[in-house]
């Protein structure tokens, strides 16, 4: 037994001697033309290692890269402080590399669009890889047990909208990488992993968004981010979100339930006034494809959902203006319905519209409080239209009409409409044109219900009109105020 703990004990020296040997005597740096040379053929792209390159072996054996860089386009898409890779010892020996990890980091991403549109990770295109002697194959890919990214970055700049958005704090653990190992195999189409991903802040000009949470797999260019959890404007959400990027044009779906958010912090993005108030729950289903913004916002499609209950008006009392003709008349309801209908559509449906601004209603101040609110939306190619769009207060029940092409950011054929107890339009008023101008018709009251609606003459009404049938203006689910 003393024997063999004493032959243990040489091993496990010799072991170490051996790593120390290899560390001392194996100069990594001599390597970095050869490695900046490789990696820069694979992605097309200028790479360096402006810092040192060591061997370690504890606590486990790899090469440390410092102080990286990546290049393209004239412009720096890539800057890694540490890049770790874990290798087997045994290889080494034999001058073969095979890696079990990788580690980033502190990796800043900058991607960048120009004024021409292009993207500073775009590379030419290039011929196909003529096959090896023998008719093999380009090669096969790289397979990596595992990956680390640590506190990364990625930063997105237009440089032609001005727009800027940060994601930071970004905690990435992947398993069962792969990546292509031919060089003409873009990186995006030919990587494959598994694994999960935090994210501390997502900011932009509008809204931030903090704690995502999310699984994502990769395979033959296609992303899955499910579950996909986040906090945003003080609800907390959940969903899923799939990227197919193996087609001509990237397809994107996205399914999402975010629950009581604040709905004074969403529309903080348009009015810095606030203006409503109150938990709400939004559900958008959409789907869209295209190489850019406009394209993409061409193609999209699907629903989205809004609700809230026990919301609160802030700037216009709506039953005390219509208590009387007078003021009924004076009252803006197209300013009313864009204001809180159009809202699951966000800032991108109605941002141009001056929210708070000359477009308000003069005749309604105090407050106003939302009993219930459902707006409800089908979208088709950019152009959404209402479905169920209707709110209730403590004694009328207002409804919206018509579609919202976010594509020419136009008003099409929008009517909001007073109703009475069966859904028919007591008080209506058309809106038309762009978002940021709109026309407003001139708001007309049926003779045959003004009276009812406006509490005047009621008994008259009914002597003369008896209970006259109408056609519904609105027949979905906000009920009528009892």
């Amino acid at each position: 037994m003393k024997k063999l703990l004493v032959a243990l004990v040489v091993l496990v020296g010799l072991l170490v001697l051996a790593g120390i040997a290899i560390v001392l005597l194996v100069d990594v740096n001599a390597y970095k033309p050869r490695i900046e040379t490789a990696v820069s053929n694979a992605l097309g792209m200028e790479f360096r290692i402006r810092g040192k390159a060591g061997l370690r072996l504890f606590p486990s054996a790899g090469i440390a890269l410092s102080d990286i860089r990546l290049r393209n386009l004239g412009t720096d898409l890539a800057a890694v402080e540490t890049l770790r890779v874990g290798v087997k010892l045994r290889p080494l020996l034999s001058r073969q590399v095979e890696i079990t990890e990788l580690v980033l980091e502190k990796p800043v991403i900058r991607i960048e669009k120009g004024a021409d549109g292009k993207f500073n990770y775009e590379t030419p295109p290039r011929p196909p890889k003529p096959p090896a002697k023998g008719g093999e194959g380009p090669g096969a890919s790289l397979a990596v047990a595992g990956g680390t990214v640590r506190n990364g970055t990625v930063i997105y700049l237009d440089r032609k909208g001005g727009e800027k958005t940060e994601i930071s704090g970004i905690d990435l653990s992947l398993k069962s990488l792969s990546l292509p190992a031919a060089p003409y195999t873009p990186l995006s189409k030919g990587i494959s992993f598994a694994g999960t991903l935090r994210v501390k802040e997502i900011k932009g000009r509008d809204l931030a968004v903090t704690d995502v949470d999310a699984k994502v797999t990769a395979s033959a260019g296609v992303y899955d981010i499910r579950p996909f959890t986040m906090t945003l404007f003080g609800g907390r959400g959940e969903g899923g979100i799939r990227i197919d990027l193996s087609r001509q044009k990237p397809d994107v779906q996205v399914k999402y339930a975010l629950a009581k958010f604040r709905a004074e912090e969403s529309l903080a993005a348009i009015s810095q006034k606030k203006s409503l108030s109150g938990p709400m729950t939004i559900v958008p289903e959409l789907s869209f494809r295209g190489n850019g913004a406009e394209e993409m916002k061409r193609t999209l499609s699907g629903n989205v959902s809004l609700r809230g209950d026990g919301l609160m008006l802030h700037g216009m009392e709506i039953d005390g203006v219509l208590s009387t003709v007078e003021q009924a008349q004076q009252m803006n309801l197209a300013d009313m319905g864009t204001y809180l209908l159009a809202g699951p559509l966000g800032s991108s449906a109605v941002k141009g519209y001056r929210y708070g601004g000359d477009n308000r209603s003069t005749a309604g101040e105090g407050e106003s409080r939302i009993t219930r609110l459902v707006s409800d939306w089908t979208v088709r190619n950019g152009v959404a239209e209402a479905r169920d769009v209707a709110f209730s207060t403590g004694k009328n029940r207002i409804a919206l009409k018509g579609k919202l092409d976010l594509v020419n950011g136009q008003f099409v054929d929008v009517t909001v409409a007073v109703l009475d107890g069966k859904g028919c339009a007591k008080l209506r008023q058309r809106i038309s044109g762009p978002f940021a101008d709109p026309r407003m018709d001139k708001m007309s009251m049926l003779q045959s219900v003004a009276a009812p609606l406006l509490g005047i003459f009621e008994r008259e009404a009914k002597r003369f009109l008896g209970s006259s049938a109408c056609e519904p203006f609105y027949t979905g689910t906000v009920q009528h105020p009892k």
